[in-house]
C-alpha cells in the first residue's frame, strides 16, 4: 500500500489540468463565506457589526450543524440581554452564560465546553486587549494574527484560518503574507481533489496545488471547494 501511494506521489499532476482548475478558481473565486452560512438577518447583522459575537461564533462552529453555530451568538444575547454580551460580563457570570446555553431548547450540544471556551476568548480580551476588536486588530501580518487568535481554548488552526478568510473577504480586513496562509487540508479536500484528479492526492501535493492555483492566498481555494460542492448537492 505504501508503495503504491509513493507511486502516485511521484505522478506528477498534467499542467494542463492545473492550468483548467485555475481558470475555474479565477472564474469562481470566492468572495464571501458568510453569504454561505443559513443564519437569521439579525445573527448575520450581530456577527458582522460585533467583533465578540463573530468570535463567538467561530469558537461555537464544532459538533453542531454550522447554522446553529453561527446563529448562537445572537441566541445568546437574547437570552442573558444583549447589553451583557461582552467579555467583562461573561467572565463573572459564567454559570449564567452556561444555563442560558442550555436552555431548551439548548444552543449548543455541549453547554459546560462551549461556556469554558467563551470563557476563555473572553479571559484573553479582557487580560491582554482592549476589546475583541482590539484581538481582531491586533496584527495584519497573517502569520501573528493566526498565532494570536489561537489562544483563544477552541480555535484550531483551521479555525484561524477560516477565521482570516472571514475577516478578509467579508469585513475587508487589509491582511499581509497572505500568499503563505494555510491550506484546510482536511478528509474532505483529499476527497474533492481525489476525485477531481483521479487519483489519491497527498497534503504535499494540495498545498501544491493550492498555491499554484491562488498563488496570493492558497487557503482561499479551500471555500472554493467547499461552493463546488454545494452545486453538486
Amino acid at each position: 500500500m505504501k508503495t503504491n501511494q509513493r507511486s502516485e506521489e511521484n505522478r506528477a499532476i498534467p499542467s494542463i489540468e492545473l492550468e483548467e482548475l485555475k481558470k475555474s478558481f479565477e472564474r469562481d473565486k470566492p468572495e464571501s463565506l458568510l453569504n454561505h452560512i443559513h443564519m437569521s438577518p439579525e445573527s448575520r447583522k450581530l456577527v458582522e457589526n460585533n467583533s465578540f459575537a463573530l468570535l463567538i461564533a467561530i469558537v461555537a462552529d464544532q459538533s453542531v450543524k454550522m447554522e446553529a453555530a453561527w446563529n448562537l451568538p445572537y441566541e445568546l444575547g437574547k437570552r442573558i440581554g444583549m447589553e451583557r454580551l461582552h467579555p467583562q460580563w461573561i467572565t463573572r457570570n459564567s454559570d449564567k452564560v452556561k444555563d442560558a446555553i442550555a436552555q431548551k431548547p439548548a444552543l449548543h450540544r455541549f453547554p459546560q465546553k462551549m461556556t469554558d471556551y467563551i470563557f476563555s476568548l473572553s479571559t484573553i480580551i479582557e487580560n491582554k486587549y482592549s476589546s475583541a476588536a482590539d484581538l481582531l486588530r491586533s496584527s495584519m501580518d497573517y502569520h501573528v494574527f493566526v498565532a494570536n487568535v489561537k489562544e483563544v481554548s477552541g480555535i484550531s488552526d483551521k479555525k484561524a484560518n477560516f477565521l482570516f478568510l472571514t475577516l478578509s473577504l467579508d469585513l475587508h480586513y487589509p491582511f499581509k503574507n497572505t500568499e503563505e496562509s494555510s491550506v484546510l487540508f482536511d478528509a474532505h479536500m483529499e476527497k474533492w481533489l481525489s476525485q477531481h484528479f483521479n487519483r489519491t492526492i497527498s497534503k504535499k501535493e494540495a498545498n501544491e496545488i493550492c498555491a499554484y492555483v491562488s498563488p496570493g492566498n492558497p487557503a482561499l481555494f479551500c471555500p472554493y471547494i467547499w461552493n463546488k460542492d454545494r452545486e453538486i448537492k
